[in-house]
Formats: structure tokens, C-alpha cells, sequence
């Protein structure tokens, strides 16, 4: 298969999975959500520019950049896109899956006017950075090579309304056991 019938086959299943995780979001939200997941599957980066670049539209990128910006900043589009994906990665947990919570971070270190940036130790350098929290909620089979992927938040103690790291994981926790109900094992590591 040559390069252009490999990017629409991948745009094809991006259209799909798209519609899955922004049901319930309007068309325009909808629009939004399906030319990120194809601009960073694309591209390989989160980036704006970059994921613009991979659009290509007739318009100069500025504009593109200036378009996924404030859509990214649309009211509910978090929540709905986290409710769905959340509700898709249930739908695949079974009785002894186990549902690993991972502690971590992402350091910011050349970042300077993103908000609420806080000191995070960053592994990889082993030393005090900036950056951001993240709790995630995987399922993976004992016996099974695939991960479903189920909660991933970025939390700072800069932010408003943030109470505690143990309260940014518990209210993972929970919305992950109301999906799922009674299916699952709960693995966390010494740090939880």
C-alpha cells in the first residue's frame, strides 16, 4: 500500500474513533477533536503548529493555530471526550483485569508562561523541575500485550480548587470503578 493510501486508511479509523470519543459534543467540537487526533497522530506531536501543518489547509497556518487554540479551550470538550474514552475502555475490562494506576509527571523545563506550572521531580534528570502531576488508570489481561487506556489527567498544586494529590487520585479511582462497576483489580504501586 503506498503513502497516501496508508494516510487514508489511518484518517479513515481517526474519522471513527473520533466520532466515538465526541458523541455528544456539536459539530464543530466534533470537527475539532477529530483533526487533533489525526494532526498528533500525524505529525507525532502536540503541538499546534505541528498538528496544524499536518492539516493542510489554504490558510496560513497562523490562522489554523489560532483556530485549534480556542477550540481547545471550549467548555465541556475535556469532560465529554474523558466520559466517552472512559466509557469505551470500560467496555473492555473484565473480572480479573488489572487496572494499574500510575503516578508520574511531565517536566516543563524550558516552559515559562504555561499555567499553573509546579515543581515536579523529574526522573529522567533526577532532579527538581516544573512541570505537571498526571494520574493514569490503565486495564491490561495478566496474560495479554494490550493496554486500554482509561483516565490520564494532568494536575498542578498550583491550580485552583486542587485539594491533594490523594484527592486527584481517589477521584480517578472512583470515576474508573463507576465505570467499570465490579470488574477489575486495583494495582497501585507503594507510592499510592
Amino acid at each position: 500500500m503506498h503513502h497516501s493510501g496508508i494516510r487514508g486508511k489511518l484518517r479513515g479509523q481517526i474519522v471513527r474513533f473520533s466520532g466515538e470519543v465526541s458523541r455528544g459534543l456539536c459539530k464543530t467540537a466534533r470537527r475539532f477533536v477529530c483533526e487533533a487526533l489525526y494532526g498528533i497522530t500525524a505529525s507525532e506531536s502536540v503541538m499546534l503548529s505541528e498538528i496544524g501543518r499536518t492539516l493542510d489547509e489554504e490558510i496560513r497556518l497562523k490562522k489554523t493555530e489560532t483556530r485549534l487554540s480556542s477550540q481547545l479551550g471550549r467548555e465541556k470538550l475535556k469532560e465529554c471526550v474523558e466520559r466517552n474514552l472512559l466509557s469505551l475502555g470500560a467496555s473492555r475490562i473484565g473480572r480479573d483485569t488489572l487496572l494499574i494506576v500510575d503516578i508520574s509527571d511531565i517536566a516543563k523545563p524550558y516552559a515559562c508562561r504555561m499555567e499553573y506550572l509546579a515543581e515536579v521531580r523529574d526522573g529522567s534528570a533526577g532532579q527538581i523541575g516544573v512541570g505537571y502531576w498526571t494520574v493514569r488508570v490503565v486495564g491490561a489481561e495478566v496474560e495479554g500485550v494490550h493496554i486500554t487506556p482509561l483516565i490520564h489527567r494532568l494536575y498542578s498544586q498550583n491550580a485552583p480548587g486542587f485539594v491533594s494529590e490523594n484527592e486527584e487520585i481517589l477521584d480517578a479511582v472512583r470515576d474508573v470503578g463507576r465505570a467499570v462497576g465490579d470488574r477489575g483489580i486495583l494495582v497501585i504501586d507503594r507510592g499510592g
